[in-house]
Formats: structure tokens, sequence, C-alpha cells
């Protein structure tokens, strides 16, 4: 990467191509940036996505439609349960699915635009060499300046199309898993009726609990029930 760039910012010092060498080099300084950065970035939300969907949802439950449906149920026990996040994470089923799945497509995708990366640098290299030989005419050189610069922006522009495929797998995986998760508490509230189902994981606002009020367990046979008959 840093030998392309040098050998691009040479063409540029040449008079002749003072100006759309250099928009190539930048652009494409630009497309291999972002791409590091967001597929690093995108993994990173696959590692947390669990986490950060079991940690916000609840507190978002108590909005004022659901506490209209409440008013007209019966009175709650008091009771106050909770889940274990962390617990949920590691051992639902459905999140190691989703999670390898997506990285999966993680990998592959980082294969497929690394090569064509690689592929345009070799031929800015080739371009480089033609030109300091020589070779070229004045429109072979402004043809293959323009390919260059056209071939970068197609780059980066199927880049963020892919990431954002990706990026809505990821929404739809982000809601299927609440979804699955709220309503296994539900029917587990149900019998229970407690006033409150609070969520834990270690390192968060509840330090501590009772053993005895955790409805984990629980909660992850009604979670992994559809996946015991595919094992």
């Amino acid at each position: 990467m840093g030998e392309f760039e040098e050998n691009v910012t040479e063409v540029i010092k040449e008079e002749t191509l003072q100006e759309v060498p250099q928009e190539t080099c930048e652009t494409k300084k630009k497309c291999n940036c972002n791409l590091c950065r967001c597929i690093v970035d995108a993994v990173l939300v696959v590692a947390v996505i669990v986490l950060y969907v079991l940690y916000f949802f609840f507190p978002k439950t108590a909005s004022h439609k659901s506490v209209q449906t409440v008013v007209n149920t019966e009175p709650r026990s008091g009771e106050i349960i909770y889940i274990n996040i962390d617990s949920v994470n590691a051992n639902y089923e459905l999140v190691d699915i989703l999670t390898k799945d997506i990285e999966a497509e993680m990998s592959k995708q980082e294969a497929v635009f690394q090569n064509r990366q690689a592929a345009l640098e070799r031929k800015a290299a080739q371009f480089q060499q033609n030109y300091q030989s020589g070779i070229l005419t004045q429109i072979q050189i402004e043809n293959a300046q323009q390919q260059l610069m056209q071939e970068s922006e197609n780059l980066k522009a199927d880049y963020e199309r892919v990431m954002g495929d990706l990026e809505a797998r990821q929404a739809a995986a982000l809601k299927q898993i609440a979804d699955s998760v709220i309503n296994a508490t539900k029917r587990i509230n149900a019998e229970r009726n407690a006033s409150f189902v609070f969520s834990y994981q270690y390192g968060g606002q509840m330090i501590d609990a009772d053993p005895a009020k955790d409805i984990t367990n629980e909660l992850l046979e009604i979670l992994n029930e559809p996946f015991k008959s595919k094992k």
C-alpha cells in the first residue's frame, strides 16, 4: 500500500500529470481508509450486537402505550426478576447462528475487495512504468488516468453498497434476536406476574442480585427449544 502511494506520488510530480493522478491517489487512499475502517467497525458491531439489543431494549418497553395496556390488567405482584445478558449472549443458539453467518460474509467481502484493490494497484503501477518509459502517447496517458479514476470510484461505490447490505442484514438480525428474547420473557412473566424485569450484565449498573430472581436459564430453555430438534 505505501509503495503504491509513493509510486503514484512520483508520477504526480511530473509536469504532464499534475492533476488527475493526484485525484486518483487521493480517491484511492480515501477508499482504502474507508474500507479498512468500515470492515473493522462492522466486525465490532457484530461482536456487541446482542449486548446492545438486550441492554437498551427493555427500558424502551415502558412507553406510554404499554402503560395504558397494563392499567387494564390485574395488579402485578411487586416482584422483580432479571435476565443475565452475558449468559444469553453466550448460550442462545440463534445468536451463534446469526453471528457466524455475518462474520463469514464479512470475511468473504473483505477478500473480494482486497483482491480488487490489489488489481487496481497493479494496474496503476503498470501505468506508471509505461509512462516513465515514454511509450505512451498523450491520448493514452489521459485515457489511462481516466480509467484509473473511474475504477477507483467504482470500487468505493461497490464497497459502500455491499456494506449497506450487510448493515441491513445486521438490523434484521438485531430485530429477530430482540423479538425472540422479549416474547420469551413475556411468556415467563405471564406466570410470574412480576412488576419489573431487568437485564443484568457484568460491569453494568446492577452490581449484585438475588440468584432466586434470575430467570435466565428458564429463558434460554424457551429460546433454544426450536434448535434442539436440529442437533
